[in-house]
């Protein structure tokens, strides 16, 4: 049966966010990459992605938006980048002190399990989608704008590259998560990293896909959610 309807709870990444070459401005595109796909293989496309949500936020508008009795055939869940994300102000003044992601692993992979299986009891279809990485010196460079450049530095060992790991571990848990419990998945990420060279697919800022980037993504979506099977998804259960 094809999919006529999606609903997606995600961030900014599916949400369609780009930032300026200058770094002052974010801004959302109209063709970003589930509207073009959404057009092209005729599927209604029910945006509900959020600008900076991590998974608890995402599970938020995910309960708020079913109370209201909003259904579609299938919906993509995407979060990670977000998430292990931190309060970089606060480290900015205080990086000898220990900080958590805004959403730590273990809480992640909780939520993200009560957001698939909320899915499944509202007979929606879930499909995870994994974030699109980070081009590490530039997410660096934007994160320390106006910020103790120093104790950033000196947060993350003096290397910057643990923020593209990190993003990695929590893209990871959305992979495993799939695999373990037979959720169909849609992995940006890899696809990003096979490309030539992904950071032409990526604004300055380094964490949101650029307008080409919206094009690529769309050609994945395009490729396979034809292919996605609407009922499948069932959780293993917990022992």
């Amino acid at each position: 049966m094809p999919i006529k309807s999606i609903i997606v709870w995600g961030d900014s990444i599916l949400k369609g966010i780009v930032s300026s070459e200058d770094l002052k401005e974010i801004r959302p595109i109209e063709n970003n990459a589930l509207a073009i796909a959404g057009k092209n293989l005729n599927i209604e496309v029910i945006n509900k992605s959020i600008y900076g949500a991590p998974i608890t936020k995402i599970r938020q508008t995910q309960i708020k938006n079913l109370n209201k009795n909003l259904s579609a055939d299938i919906c993509l869940i995407e979060s990670a980048t977000n998430d292990s994300d931190y309060d970089w102000n606060l480290i900015s003044s205080n990086p000898n002190e220990h900080h958590e992601p805004k959403v730590p692993l273990d809480d992640f992979k909780n939520i993200l399990e009560q957001t698939v299986q909320t899915a499944i009891e509202n007979s929606i279809t879930p499909v995870l989608v994994t974030s699109t990485p980070l081009v590490t010196k530039w997410w660096f460079d934007y994160i320390c704008i106006g910020q103790n450049r120093e104790a950033l530095l000196k947060f993350i060992n003096n290397d910057p590259e643990v923020l593209f790991k990190n993003q990695e571990q929590y893209s990871n848990v959305v992979k495993e998560f799939a695999t373990t419990n037979n959720i169909q998945l849609i992995d940006l990420r890899t696809e990003f990293l096979k490309s030539d060279d992904y950071t032409k697919l990526m604004c300055k800022d380094g964490v949101h896909p650029n307008v080409e980037g919206h094009k690529f993504m769309a050609e994945i979506f395009e490729k396979i959610l034809p292919t996605i099977r609407p009922g499948q998804g069932t959780l293993c259960s917990r022992p």
